[in-house]
């Protein structure tokens, strides 16, 4: 699958009509949204600045504030994995992110996805 397909799937179980049969729906989410960025990643690495992708996520995040062309989606893109990283980890003591939240960060990845797809696109052109 592709990042965007993957960020599709993951806001099918945002939906209203399909949240109530998936129990745990708001994790199975994160987890595919997280991914989804993170193969986004792995995929611009190889294209722009090969190796790169051997850093952690979190430089590598942290690079693409500076290498991508819109800088504030690279800083939206960092928060919203950390966001994510955040809600993929199961504590006892704090709630999984709601509908909503998951739509905002499921719109940055897939802002983000959706450039990485672009700019692949044009790079192949």
């Amino acid at each position: 699958m592709t990042p965007v397909e993957i960020i599709d799937a993951a806001d099918a179980l945002v939906e209203p009509r399909n949240s109530s049969r998936v129990q745990g729906w708001p994790r199975v989410a994160a987890v595919l949204c997280r991914h989804a960025i993170e193969e986004a990643l792995r995929q611009y690495w190889s294209l722009r600045e090969p190796g790169l992708d051997r850093c952690s996520g979190r430089a590598q995040l942290l690079c693409l504030t500076v290498y991508l062309r819109d800088g504030d989606l690279g800083r939206e893109t960092l928060s919203a994995w950390s966001d994510l990283s955040r809600a993929c980890h199961h504590h006892a003591y704090e709630l999984a992110p709601t509908a909503e939240e998951l739509r905002s960060l499921l719109d940055v990845a897939r802002r983000f996805t959706c450039e990485v797809a672009r700019q692949i696109a044009a790079h192949r052109t």
